[in-house]
């Protein structure tokens, strides 16, 4: 999942750095982009933490993510209602990193059920998705990955029929998108889906189709990624690949959930690089609509990682230090 991409990237460059890679955009025409709505901000960090980002929130409000302590080494969490609990998947390596590899474990998903989806790294650097049901824990992983250091088997979503989403990574680097549901693996390819390398992917340079979300419509958000560079974002329903338009005036978008309701968001940039001042912006999309959702810190960029059919919203946002607050948005009523 994107989650083990994104510890990946602020180990070493940043948060700031995520998208610098995605300036290769596939034009597309939307509506004009239009300030947000009123939210109340909530604050979302795992105490003791030295990093906290929210990744998804369900229906019931409970907000999921990973952290990071001390020593670096990642972990899953889970909040509702003020209240924290580490999950940590018993095969995951409890030994520090000494590398920019994201190893431990994080959480990428809850349904309304409680079933808790996430990955894991064992010592030996690769990785292993999850699902958790009342503490037990099964390990996802597709027939087709590649198991050395870097490569497995990622998830990023389950939703509430129990259907899990993600990618895996086979010996040439390539992505390949799936589903898994009652002990079946489905593969999806993206049309004009690379193979190998792709610079437009900001950490794990492939080529390919990744799936990201999944709602219980059985709508899932992703990205194609072609050879060499380039992309486009979809979502695929009823056995089609939907493009999703950027946002107005951005150079790269990318997207991040999908609700039963036809809601979709994530973030984009308006600059084509990080490098050149560029800082994400937040959005949601529907109908042909933007509406964008800045950083309340000021000018230092926002993360839109997922939402729930009440309009809730989880991510992150820096501030003037390049620090990363979680949080979780409510709409104001």
């Amino acid at each position: 999942m994107r989650v083990r991409m994104l510890r990946r990237v602020l180990m070493t460059a940043g948060a700031g750095a995520l998208m610098a890679a995605m300036a290769a955009v596939v034009p597309a025409t939307a509506t004009s982009a239009s300030p947000g709505p009123h939210y109340t901000w909530t604050a979302i960090d795992v105490p003791g933490s030295a990093l906290t980002v929210p990744v998804a929130v369900n229906d019931i409000g409970v907000v999921v993510g990973l952290y990071d302590d001390s020593t670096g080494l990642g972990h899953g969490f889970i909040e509702w209602g003020g209240r924290y609990t580490t999950v940590n998947n018993p095969l995951a390596s409890k030994t520090p990193p000494t590398t920019s590899e994201a190893v431990g474990s994080d959480v990428t998903g809850t349904n309304d059920l409680g079933e808790i989806v996430g990955n894991y790294s064992p010592s030996n650097g690769d990785d292993y998705g999850f699902v958790d049901q009342g503490g037990r824990f099964t390990t996802i992983e597709d027939p087709y990955a590649d198991n050395a250091p870097g490569l497995g088997t990622t998830v990023a979503g389950v939703n509430d029929f129990g259907e899990i989403v993600g990618y895996y990574l086979d010996s040439d680097g390539t992505m390949h998108a799936f589903v898994y549901e009652n002990g079946r693996y489905t593969t999806y390819t993206c049309p004009g889906a690379g193979t190998g390398p792709n610079s437009s992917d900001y950490d794990l340079g492939a080529a390919g189709t990744f799936f990201g979300y999944v709602d219980n419509a059985g709508a899932m958000i992703g990205t194609c990624f072609f050879e060499t560079t380039g992309y486009y974002n979809f979502i695929y329903q009823n056995g089609r690949f939907n493009p999703v338009p950027n946002a107005p005036g951005s150079s790269s978008s990318w997207i991040s959930w999908v609700t039963d309701s036809g809601e979709s968001g994530g973030w984009y940039f308006t600059t084509p690089t990080v490098a050149n001042g560029g800082v994400p912006d937040g959005y949601t999309y529907q109908n042909g609509h933007f509406t964008t959702i800045e950083d309340p810190a000021g000018p230092y960029g926002i993360y839109l990682d997922g939402a729930n059919d009440f309009g809730q919203i989880a991510g992150y946002y820096l501030d003037s230090s390049g620090d990363v607050n979680g949080f979780l948005m409510t709409p104001s009523h």
